[in-house]
């Protein structure tokens, strides 16, 4: 179980091939260019937020940003 306080932030492509990060709770997303970009600002947001955690995704990523 996930705690408000806990942030966790989903690391996918899209149906599109897009890289995303996505925070659960729907406070971030992202687009990048490659999966190494997507990874190193996953964990960039997780030093800034204590007990934060990236987790990669298992299925395709839903994007709320235009592409």
């Amino acid at each position: 179980m996930v705690s408000r306080s806990e942030h966790v932030l989903r690391v996918g492509q899209d149906r599109q091939g897009h890289w995303v990060v996505q925070e659960e709770g729907g406070m971030l997303e992202g687009l990048f260019r490659s999966r190494d970009a997507a990874v190193r600002f996953a964990l960039s947001e997780c030093r800034a937020f204590p007990g934060a955690r990236m987790v990669l995704a298992t299925a395709p990523l839903h994007s709320i940003l235009s592409h």
